[in-house]
């Protein structure tokens, strides 16, 4: 039986990620500290450099985990990058609220389980390829979101992450940061340096992806009354950050007054919400509020990145 050997040049992955591969290795497959006999490279912060590559011999591949930072240096080898599954569930959640709010999901599956059809269009009738009913909840609009704008608010690694899912969609990429990205970046990725007060204008979504600094020069309650008097009148504010950088009563008297279109949130100043929160009593058809849920779980995320590990290297053996 021929002995797989992952080499783990970086001891300090953590051990749940190491277990979850572990167990997902077939009989035969081991980690093992034996570089040069080694088939496949694991790191996450750990560089590998020319010596290290040059002991490699009958490496066949480099794994790399885009939760660090290390630099590996060329080679003909593949390098493939792991993505943090738990950074892609962030992503998906703002691509889902978008989509959701946009497209009125709740009001129409609402409308549609609650048999409120249009008059006229409310007998069933047989469809086929030429003939069926169209909405007939009367919806006002599509909502799709293709050439609307969107407003990234902090283009790091989620904000980056969020862009490249929404890319295919055909939208409008527009970001604001602490500094402008080099122009070759902003090709990559297809986005539109704005000022905030500009985003703010411009953007059909607005999409908030920002650490929270606390003190006197954090960024508390960033997003009030001023922030939200710039957004347009049918503009929807995501969150999935944290809750913190959002004034929550200037986000209830915009959405209550209908000065903007709707609401996504995951994250609160408080969680779970208070009872009491004003912000439940908005929750329906055109405010979404999700409990703090859409990063990928550990558990989930360290499996993922398993499953790609065994299942690419069955690929190359």
């Amino acid at each position: 039986m021929k002995i797989l050997k992952i080499y783990l040049a970086d001891p300090n992955i953590r051990a749940e990620q190491i277990e979850a591969i572990r167990r997902e290795l077939p009989s035969g497959w081991l980690f093992d500290n034996d570089l040069p006999n080694a088939t496949a490279i694991l790191t996450e912060n750990v560089d590998i450099n020319q010596e290290m590559l040059a002991k490699a011999s009958q490496a066949r591949v480099i794994f790399r985990l885009d939760t660090g930072n290390a630099r590996v240096a060329p080679s003909s080898l593949p390098l493939i990058d792991l993505a943090n599954t738990g950074i892609i569930g962030v992503a998906e959640h703002v691509v889902a609220l978008i989509l959701a709010l946009s497209r009125h999901l709740l009001w129409v599956a609402r409308q549609t389980a609650a048999h409120e059809w249009v008059a006229g269009s409310d007998i069933p009738i047989l469809t086929d390829q030429k003939k069926y009913t169209y909405n007939w909840i009367g919806l006002p609009n599509s909502g799709a979101i293709y050439a609307r704008k969107v407003g990234i608010v902090g283009l790091g690694v989620i904000g980056q992450a969020v862009a490249k899912r929404l890319k295919p969609f055909g939208v409008r990429l527009l970001y604001s940061d602490l500094k402008r990205f080099d122009p070759e970046i902003e090709k990559e990725l297809d986005v539109q340096w704005r000022e905030m007060d500009d985003l703010l204008q411009e953007s059909d979504f607005v999409s908030v992806h920002l650490r929270f600094v606390d003190g006197p020069d954090g960024n508390e309650n960033m997003f009030g009354e001023k922030q939200f008097a710039l957004m347009k009148p049918g503009a929807y504010f995501i969150n999935t950050s944290r809750g913190r950088v959002v004034d929550e009563a200037a986000l209830v008297e915009v959405l209550r007054n209908r000065k903007i279109g709707g609401a996504g949130l995951d994250v609160f100043q408080y969680e779970p919400l208070p009872h009491d929160h004003p912000l439940l009593t908005l929750a329906g058809d055109n405010v979404i509020l999700t409990a703090h849920t859409a990063g990928t779980f550990n558990p989930e995320a360290w499996q993922t990145t398993a499953d790609e590990i065994v299942d690419r290297l069955k690929e190359l053996i």
